[in-house]
Order: C-alpha cells, then sequence, then structure tokens
C-alpha cells in the first residue's frame, strides 16, 4: 500500500496492514520549472511594481479558508497598508465579496489561471506564503500539493499545526506556524516580513527540503525500491512453497 500522509499510513496499521508493507509517497515538488528567483526579478518580469509585502496563496480552482486568508490580510493592511494577497487561479464571486466585507478589494491581486510557465513567475512575487490549515480530519489526511511550490520558490510558509505539514514545519525551519486565528496569522506575516534575514533562510531551507525530499526523482526512486521489495518477498514465498497459483496471483 502506498499512501500520501502519515496520518493515512497510521490508519492503515490499525486496519491491519503490516506497517512493512506501506510507503508514505508525497506529492513532489517541480524543481526544474520553480526555480527560485529573486523577489525582484519575479516582480520585474510580470510588471509589478513597488516593494510592499506581498502574501501569496496558489490554487487552480480550491480556495480553500479563503476567508481566512482575506482576515489575515484585513490585519496586515493595520500595520501595512499596501500590502497585497495575491491568488492565482479562479476565486470566483467570493474573493471579492469578502474583500469588500473586511475592506481590502484594493490589497487583492487576482491573476485568474495562469499559463504554466508564468506561474513560478507570479508566485515568486510573493514574500512569504501562506496555507490556512486548519486541525480536520480533512486535512490530516492530505497532502497538500502546493507545498512542493512554494518550497521549490524559495519563500518562507505560514501555515497551521495540522498533520505533516505540522511536523514539517516543526523539524525543518521552513516557516512559522500560526494559531487558527486571522490575528496570529497576520502577526506571523509581519515577523516574516520584517526579520528578512529569518526569512531569507527559511526559504533556503525549504528549497533544500524540496530538492532532498520532494525531487520527482527521488519519490519514483522510493516507489521502485517498494516494488522490488515485494516482488523479492513474493519470490522468496514461491521458492519456499512452490510453484502453487495462490501464491503467484
Amino acid at each position: 500500500m502506498t499512501v500520501i500522509s502519515t496520518a493515512l499510513r497510521d490508519r492503515a496499521i490499525k486496519l491491519g496492514v503490516p506497517a512493512e508493507k506501506i510507503r508514505m509517497i508525497t506529492g513532489g515538488a517541480p524543481l526544474d520549472e520553480f526555480q527560485d528567483h529573486t523577489i525582484v526579478e519575479s516582480r520585474e518580469h510580470v510588471g509589478l511594481q513597488g516593494d510592499d509585502l506581498i502574501i501569496g496563496y496558489s490554487s487552480k480552482d480550491g480556495h480553500y479558508e479563503i476567508e481566512m486568508m482575506i482576515r489575515a490580510l484585513a490585519e496586515v493592511v493595520k500595520k501595512y497598508p499596501k500590502a497585497k494577497l495575491l491568488l492565482t487561479g479562479t476565486t470566483g464571486d467570493l474573493a471579492t465579496k469578502l474583500s469588500t466585507k473586511y475592506g481590502v478589494t484594493e490589497n487583492l491581486i487576482l491573476t485568474g489561471v495562469l499559463p504554466y510557465k508564468e506561474l513560478p513567475w507570479y508566485l515568486g512575487c510573493a514574500n512569504v506564503f501562506i496555507l490556512p490549515f486548519p486541525d480536520k480530519i480533512f486535512n490530516r489526511g492530505r497532502w497538500p500539493n502546493k507545498i512542493g511550490d512554494y518550497f521549490s520558490l524559495a519563500r518562507p510558509l505560514v501555515s497551521n499545526p495540522c498533520g505533516d505539514v505540522k511536523r514539517i514545519l516543526e523539524e525543518n525551519e521552513v516557516g512559522l506556524l500560526a494559531d487558527w486565528d486571522p490575528i496570529d496569522f497576520a502577526r506571523k506575516i509581519i515577523f516574516l516580513f520584517e526579520n528578512k534575514d529569518i526569512s531569507l533562510r527559511m526559504g533556503k531551507n525549504g528549497r533544500q527540503y524540496a530538492e532532498r525530499y520532494l525531487d520527482w526523482n527521488f519519490l519514483t526512486e522510493k516507489l521502485e525500491e517498494f516494488y522490488y521489495l515485494l516482488l523479492e518477498e513474493k519470490k522468496q514465498v514461491v521458492k519456499e512453497n512452490g510453484s502453487n497459483s495462490r501464491f503467484l496471483a
């Protein structure tokens, strides 16, 4: 069995699957396409001016917990009135309605769906990425694929202590964990914006984490090794029990 998260692995073990017959294979990172260009280079490429704080969030159409993002932006804007939240993909009317509700309409950058080759350039404009990740069963069991994009671009991440995201941020100094509260989310975002040395170090750590653990070649080899291990075990069973078809099925 292959699983994408620690929670699913633990669940499988509780259901009786032997631990040695399980491998955790997460989503990977697009390291070649998502190069860690500087913020200045990225903003010049897409035509954004200035050095104001930009918070990044990437999705094609699943902007989960968008209200938390907008509320956190509203808190950040109290200190940095020109701060922006850059959202990729199709947000529908909800982003506009919520930004009006919380008074941050002028602080949104809605890119729409971008050509893939342009996506890393737009995301590279961000000083910090966010990943609202409330502690729910849904989140504990899933792997947010966008984390590979974020780490590839060498920017720090602000998220919540849930599932494997909690473990990764606690163990690797790649970002900060916030309470499920827009004020604390904003506090962590502002801290990273104001402490550029820490932000830069976390971003580099994120890129290194992606290169070490999320490279698609590494993940492919990990899966292939698992297959070969299982095949060798089956050969041994056949050898010990003869060519009984029950063991060859």
